[in-house]
């Protein structure tokens, strides 16, 4: 499963969500002015957002390019 954190007014995040929605490729969204969703991802090292999480390789990525390369990459 792939869990990306975004925050409000991100220009970034809304670019990562286009590839996604693009691509049809299925995520759950945490934006981060929740603050359970907050925590979550400042425990997994977070600084910037967006933050991609897949669950199911154990894989973070920061920076919106290189998380469109990694969804480019894997068929989800």
């Amino acid at each position: 499963m792939l869990i990306l954190y975004t925050k409000d007014n991100c220009l970034y995040c809304e670019r990562v969500k286009k590839v996604l929605f693009e691509k049809q490729i299925s995520y759950d969204e945490r934006n981060i002015k929740n603050e359970e969703f907050l925590k979550e991802v400042r425990e997994k090292g977070a600084r910037t957002m967006p933050f991609l999480f897949d669950t199911s390789a154990n894989v973070t990525i920061g920076e919106s390019d290189e998380i469109i390369d990694y969804v480019s990459e894997y068929s989800f």
